[in-house]
């Protein structure tokens, strides 16, 4: 009765039309890390608990003009275990309950299951404040989560079975793994083909106090997976290395910017891969009552511009975190894009943030194909004569941490198809609205 009850709350919360307060700009900050929790206490056994409750609308999801009106109400239940059975060992378990009612037509949602999300040992040897090793069913995120994230939005997220090496020095954290995505089936689909892996390195230097910092990775992806090229039907597998670096300063207040570059290379099936992405941002934060925050943002991912030359130039980005970058609504990726994001937000109350952004979208190759963060082709025009138009976004948002158990999230977001949208896809407005109950013990 108390998940019902909490799910009506969900149905019936007020501030229609706002929505989630997205990232602090020009990126979010990062929230405590298992480890760091770990490490901030001294109790022998943990037990916390987080249920998540969304009511969602979309209407004209495929912009055509059909009666497509769709409706669900999502629940993500987790339950975490926290074990120290020695103070230089942790052992984390995280069981996570999903369910997903009265979705008529949405296609991207997961088996009704209870699973295991996280299950891993965390060691600092011999009390070692420089390493530490963890291995099992766990999340990564880092930077951003453009390239490599937790999915939270998602009602089931991502994890992977991976294990992973840290070591600190000075100013530095560096990070080395292996990692395996678990496979989170959809929609009673069989399992995939071939695993998703990936193993790299990130390196990041922050000094003590300071609001920059640098980071610089190596990520490479295996995609068992075969596929076939543009010009040979002889599947292979997937393989790419993605080299970048990003440099953030964030200060609580005043001037604020990031810069993340980075470049592929390896193969993708039986064709030769490179590609490349960019993501600028720059804002302004002040403090005081208000904390009014304005931002504006480029994004740029290669695309593919001629279909038929054994050649792939379109930049793949991996495991992303997606929702909050390239429009709520979840219609494009960090994939033959232009992408421009002008944010401006402010606390209307201590307990409310407002926040809208505006999106404007153009391929980056005509030729190439228009796809979401999930690599699902939305539009494609092999000719290029529907040009690079794909459309605009506004997104209203608002965040209410109503008590440190209960917080709501509530938003609106409309997209406007572009020339090239319309003659792809469709020329209706798309709507996708959402009110989003979190209680956490």
């Amino acid at each position: 009765m108390l998940l019902v009850f909490l799910g009506l709350i969900s149905l019936a919360a007020p501030l229609p039309g706002l929505a989630q307060g997205s990232t602090p700009l020009p990126s979010a900050p990062a929230q405590k890390t298992q480890e760091q929790v770990s490490r901030a206490t001294s109790k022998t056994l943990e037990v916390a608990f987080e249920g998540r409750w969304r009511n969602e609308f979309r209407d004209n999801a495929d912009l055509r003009p059909t009666d497509d009106f769709d409706h669900l109400l999502g629940q993500r239940v987790r339950l975490n275990l926290t074990l120290r059975p020695h103070p230089h060992l942790t052992l984390f378990f995280q069981l996570q309950d999903v369910w997903v009612v009265d979705a008529a037509s949405d296609k991207v949602i997961h088996d009704l299951d209870t699973n295991i999300h996280q299950l891993y040992f965390h060691w600092r040897p011999a009390g070692s404040e420089r390493w530490a090793f963890r291995v099992g069913r766990q999340e990564l995120a880092y930077g951003e989560e453009r390239l490599v994230g937790t999915f939270g939005w998602d009602n089931v997220g991502r994890s992977f079975d991976a294990a992973l090496l840290r070591h600190r020095a000075g100013a530095w954290t560096n990070d080395f793994f292996w990692a395996r995505q678990v496979d989170a089936r959809r929609n009673g689909a069989p399992r995939r083909a071939g695993h998703l892996e990936l193993a790299g390195g990130y390196l990041t230097r922050q000094a003590k106090d300071s609001p920059g910092r640098l980071e610089l990775y190596g990520l490479f992806l295996r995609d068992g997976l075969r596929t076939g090229g543009e010009l040979t039907g002889i599947p292979e597998s997937i393989r790419i290395l993605t080299l970048g670096l990003r440099r953030v300063h964030q200060p609580k207040t005043g001037w604020r910017y990031s810069l993340e570059h980075a470049w592929q290379f390896g193969a993708r099936g039986p064709d030769d891969h490179r590609a490349a992405m960019l993501v600028a941002t720059v804002g302004h934060a002040w403090g005081g009552r208000w904390q009014p925050r304005l931002g504006l943002e480029y994004d740029f991912a290669t695309g593919d511009n001629n279909p038929a030359d054994a050649r792939s130039r379109e930049f793949h980005n991996l495991f992303p975190t997606n929702h909050i970058f390239y429009g709520y609504a979840d219609l494009f990726g960090l994939r033959n894009l232009h992408a421009f994001r002008l944010t401006a937000a402010t606390a209307l109350h201590t307990k409310l943030t407002a926040e809208i952004d505006y999106h404007r979208f153009l391929l980056a190759a005509r030729r190439g194909r228009w796809k979401d963060a999930a690599g699902r082709v939305l539009g494609f025009d092999p000719t290029g004569r529907s040009g690079r138009d794909a459309g605009q976004e506004l997104d209203f948002t608002a965040r209410l941490p109503l008590h440190k158990h209960l917080s709501f999230l509530v938003g609106y977001s409309l997209f406007l198809p572009g020339a090239f949208a319309e003659r792809t896809r469709g020329p209706e407005t798309h709507h996708f609205g959402y009110v989003q109950t979190t209680v956490r013990f």
